[in-house]
């Protein structure tokens, strides 16, 4: 019973696809290998090995995703490898990082010693304003709605439709949109763009407003085009798809009645030792699917979302803490039954 329940909880369904997404792009792959082996290095705080991969990651790619360059610079300054750090520093600049006032003062000295880097990259005003219309488009009634999206049904389904037909005709006239050529003024703190919204509301089993663009194809030549990082192209390829392909292990909070939220909890399954034969088997094909568009395991990406809850200068995967409110207290406890409070486990 107990193995039945875990399996229900974190997995929910599970399908088996006939068709594989793979980076075929040979650098990339190299790229991606090295990008995994430098975050567990951060994790382990082996930080010179870390900076001698990303320095060598960066050989195999000359446009390293945002994350990445963050990640280094951060790795870079910690070990006082001024140089190296203020290379990443001004890459990211050129993307369109906005950064404290003080953060040059506070994190180098004598700055003028280095060479500037000239900016090569192009951000296109014009596909980024297109693109934040559409977002606006993608989010006007679900911010009216105020969270009660069945009342707009009608609306949120002409809008998805017309935000998502309209996205896809950009992407096939443009390109799809990077933070080379949209920069980084319509992304987060963890760099995930404004417009992979109007992707993620294709879901497959949305309730509200019908599919009416899979962008998996898109998304596909994208990750081989370096033009989308693996976390966030595995996130979307599950939702339009339906599947549940690339994630397992998910960090949850709970809430009764809305009250203060009690965090952090992952499956017990993380630890092999708890698992029940058929989890084994769903993790495998899970890690399968996962390497071919250059993912870690979905155990080392645990490790990495763990981490990052207490070091939130390094993005090591597209974290986000799935959230469940209860009326009832005791309709908690039982979901935590088979769930480690996180900071009950060595990770």
């Amino acid at each position: 019973m107990k193995s039945i329940l875990v399996f229900l909880f974190v997995v929910a369904t599970f399908t088996i696809k006939a068709q594989d997404y793979e980076v075929k792009n040979h650098n990339l792959i190299k790229y991606y290998k090295l990008i995994n082996e430098s975050e567990n290095k951060i994790i382990t705080n082996d930080l010179a090995s870390a900076n001698n991969l990303y320095k060598e990651a960066f050989k195999e790619f000359n446009y390293p995703h945002a994350k990445d360059l963050q990640n280094s610079m951060y790795v870079a300054l910690r070990l006082k490898d001024w140089e190296n750090a203020y290379y990443n520093y001004q890459s990211l600049k050129c993307l369109g990082k906005e950064f404290s006032v003080d953060f040059l003062s506070k994190n180098f000295i004598n700055i003028e010693r280095f060479k500037i880097k000239p900016c090569e990259n192009k951000i296109d005003l014009q596909y980024k304003k297109n693109l934040d219309s559409l977002f606006e488009i993608d989010q006007y009634y679900r911010k009216l709605s105020g969270g009660n999206y069945q009342a707009y049904k009608k609306e949120l389904t002409k809008s998805d439709s017309i935000a998502s037909t309209k996205l896809l005709k950009l992407i096939q006239k443009k390109g799809f949109p990077n933070e080379y050529n949209i920069g980084l003024m319509s992304a987060d703190n963890m760099f995930y763009q404004k417009f992979y919204y109007i992707i993620w509301h294709q879901l497959a089993n949305n309730h509200y407003s019908s599919q009416k663009v899979n962008f998996s194809q898109e998304i596909i030549k994208a990750l081989n085009d370096g033009k989308i990082r693996p976390d966030i192209a595995g996130q979307l390829f599950d939702l339009n798809n339906g599947t549940k392909d690339y994630s397992f292990f998910k960090i949850y909070q709970f809430t009764v009645n809305n009250e203060k939220a009690d965090c952090c909890y992952i499956s017990e399954a993380i630890l092999p030792e708890r698992r029940a034969a058929e989890v084994n088997v769903k993790i495998k094909e899970i890690n399968r699917k996962r390497e071919l568009i250059g993912l870690p395991t979905t155990e080392e990406e645990a490790s990495k979302n763990i981490f990052f809850l207490n070091n939130k200068d390094y993005i090591l995967s597209n974290i986000a803490i799935e959230g469940f409110n209860f009326r009832d207290s005791k309709e908690v406890e039982k979901f935590k039954k088979y769930l480690i409070k996180i900071n009950d486990t060595t990770h």
